[in-house]
This record gives structure tokens, C-alpha cells and sequence, in this order.
């Protein structure tokens, strides 16, 4: 049976009003660093106006959900650590489901893991000698050789390995650093466990968050196609992607199904908008307002349409400045195409930068 394609979604109505909780992403959406993102602050402020609630939904393990409260209100959104969900407690809510309280747990990681996982009603092993029936490995910059060997050795014996996220890299302001899915590969590569992941893109956090808000219409933030996206997708939750941080608007456009968005805009303020939805024309034009764009040519190109005037676009040095909905329609065009066996490449897809009418 042929499925379903992927494609966009409309909505008539502000996305705060449609949906009862946004499932929000922090690095790249929030904020970037110690840094907040531009217009967060007012619009989640705008989107919870209109009635949406918010639930914090973070791969990050090594810190408590209070002190990620506490950064997001010094930004000017203000948190309650209840509104929070890291991958640490997805990982504790893992072992629970299998695990009876009061079992020993050994933590590789942070601060963050070990609340989770003493809330859970798990104690905690020191060391392997200990003989713990489960490891838990999370990110947090002080893990070194030793606490990757004492995971290695409670593996070997038989413990159970949930990992909080399988993130290879993670951003800091010098750049991508080592995530802790590298950190796992080497305990992976040590004993032969894959270990079962609790983070994004991995559906089992976006049910935790979307079950502790009690969430009818839940829908997700973020601005990373293969986590945040691709999480949202597997948990069968719609998923709106912002510019404001990793994938760009030219990596939607390459999207593979698994890791398309249902709604696009260009940060946080698109949740206070309705989101038109582009449909195609007996000539093979995808058109949203007045915008429009197809998939054209033996060899496939993207074409936009500007009142009477047709535009190839080719990849270049320079970013093609197109509008909101034009790059709706382009989306839509180029996944289109790659579902009827005509995909686009990275080559044939220029920069992007996405220009909203305010």
C-alpha cells in the first residue's frame, strides 16, 4: 500500500489557537547559548495570550529542569520547572515503565540525570562493582575515561543501556563540540550494546511532554529537521520548524519525508499566525497567496513566479531572497517531486533567504 505523502499543512486560524500546548525546543528556538533569540520573548508571550500552553522539550540532559526554567526567565519567557521535559527524565520514565522502584541505576552524566533518576525512585550505583541492572548515559562535560569504562563494565555484566540522546554534536559558541551520542559510541564500540535512546529524534520524549501537559492538540517547535522534526514526525505530532537556528530554509526544501515540518515560518512570531496552505494547479504550479512555484524541466529546476515574471532558480554563491509563502510553495513543489521519483539535489537548490511580511 503507497502512503501518504508528506507535505504541508494549513491552518486557518493562529497556530496558538489550533493547538493547546507548543512542545518547544530551547537552542536555536529560545535561545542561542546565554543569548536569546530575537522576538521569542514576545511571541511566546503572544502565543500563551491566545490560549497555548507551553512544554519545554529539551534533548539537553545535564542540567534540572529548574535551571532551565530560571535561564528562560531571565530571557523574558517565564518557566516553571513543571513546564520542562529533558531527555534525562525521558530516559528515568524509559526504565520505570520496566524497572520496579528502588532499583540500582547507574548514571553516566550530570546533575540533571541523577534528579531524574532519584525522582523516578531509582538509587543510584556509583560504580559497576556495585552490579546495577541498568546504565544510563547522558551528556555532561565532565565525563571522561573512567566513567565511560564503569558504563562499559555494568554493560558487559548484563545491565540494561538507555542512552538520553544519541546527539553526535551539540552547538556552543565556538562551534559544534562532541555530543553525547559520541560519547556513547565509545562504550557502544567497547561492549557491542546499542543502547536504547530516550532523546530526540526518538518518539518516546515528545509522549512524555505531550502526557505530562495532558495535550489534546499537541504541537512541536524546533529549527533542526533530523531531531526536532524527525522526533515530531515518529511521535505523529505536527511540527513547526523557525530559521532562527541549524537547518536552513534551503534543507527544508531537500527535506526527506521522515524529517518534513507540517508548518514553516521564520521564528517564533508564526505562532500567532494562521499558515495558508499551498495547493497545485492544472499546470503543475504549487500556489500559496500570491505566491507560486514549481518543479519544471527534463532536468528538474524550481521556478518562482513574481506577477507576470518566471524565475529559474540555480544554485549560486548568492542567497535568492524569497517571500514566506514563496517559500512555502517551494517546498511543497520540491517534495512533490522527490515523492514521484524526481528529487531535487543539494546542487540544484540555492540559499534562501526567507523575507516575512510584518
Amino acid at each position: 500500500m503507497s502512503q501518504a505523502p508528506v507535505t504541508l499543512r494549513g491552518s486557518e486560524r493562529p497556530l496558538a489557537e489550533a493547538y493547546d500546548v507548543a512542545l518547544m525546543d530551547l537552542d536555536g528556538v529560545c535561545y542561542r547559548g546565554p543569548e536569546p533569540v530575537e522576538h521569542a520573548d514576545e511571541a511566546v508571550d503572544r502565543a500563551r495570550a491566545l490560549g497555548q500552553r507551553m512544554m519545554f522539550v529539551t534533548n539537553n540532559a545535564a542540567r534540572e529542569p529548574q535551571t532551565v526554567a530560571d535561564q528562560l526567565t531571565s530571557l523574558g519567557i517565564p518557566t516553571r520547572a513543571e513546564e520542562v521535559m529533558t531527555s534525562s527524565q525521558a530516559a528515568a520514565a524509559i526504565l520505570a515503565e520496566d524497572l520496579p522502584a528502588g532499583s540500582l541505576v547507574l548514571p553516566i552524566g550530570g546533575a540533571g540525570l541523577r534528579a531524574a533518576l532519584s525522582e523516578a525512585g531509582f538509587r543510584l550505583a556509583e560504580t559497576a562493582l556495585e552490579l546495577p541492572v541498568a546504565v544510563v548515559q547522558g551528556f555532561a562535560p565532565e565525563i571522561g575515561w573512567r566513567e565511560l569504562c564503569e558504563a562499559a563494565f555494568a554493560i558487559n555484566a548484563g545491565a540494561r543501556y538507555v542512552a538520553t540522546n544519541l546527539d553526535a554534536t551539540l552547538p556552543t559558541e565556538r562551534g559544534m563540540a562532541v555530543g553525547n551520542g559520541s560519547l556513547v559510541a565509545a562504550v557502544t564500540n567497547a561492549t557491542g550494546v546499542v543502547p536504547v535512546s530516550a532523546g530526540k529524534p526518538e518518539p518516546e520524549i515528545f509522549r512524555q511532554a505531550v502526557a505530562r501537559a495532558c495535550s489534546e492538540r499537541p504541537l512541536a517547535v524546533g529549527d533542526r529537521l533530523n531531531t526536532d522534526l524527525a522526533g515530531a514526525r515518529a511521535a505523529g505530532v505536527p511540527g513547526l520548524h523557525v530559521l532562527t537556528g541549524v537547518s536552513d530554509a534551503r534543507d527544508v526544501v531537500l527535506a526527506v519525508p521522515g524529517e518534513r515540518p507540517s508548518f514553516l515560518a521564520v521564528d517564533l512570531r508564526g505562532l500567532a499566525e494562521p499558515h495558508p496552505v499551498p495547493r497545485q494547479d492544472r499546470d503543475g504550479w504549487w500556489r500559496c497567496a500570491a505566491a507560486a512555484a514549481r518543479v519544471a524541466g527534463p532536468e528538474p529546476h524550481l521556478e518562482v513566479r513574481a506577477g507576470e515574471r518566471t524565475l529559474a532558480l540555480e544554485a549560486g554563491t548568492e542567497p535568492v531572497t524569497v517571500s514566506l509563502d514563496a517559500w512555502r510553495c517551494l517546498a511543497a513543489a520540491a517534495w512533490a517531486a522527490a515523492d514521484a521519483g524526481r528529487p531535487l539535489t543539494p546542487e540544484q537548490v540555492p540559499a534562501l533567504e526567507v523575507v516575512a511580511p510584518r
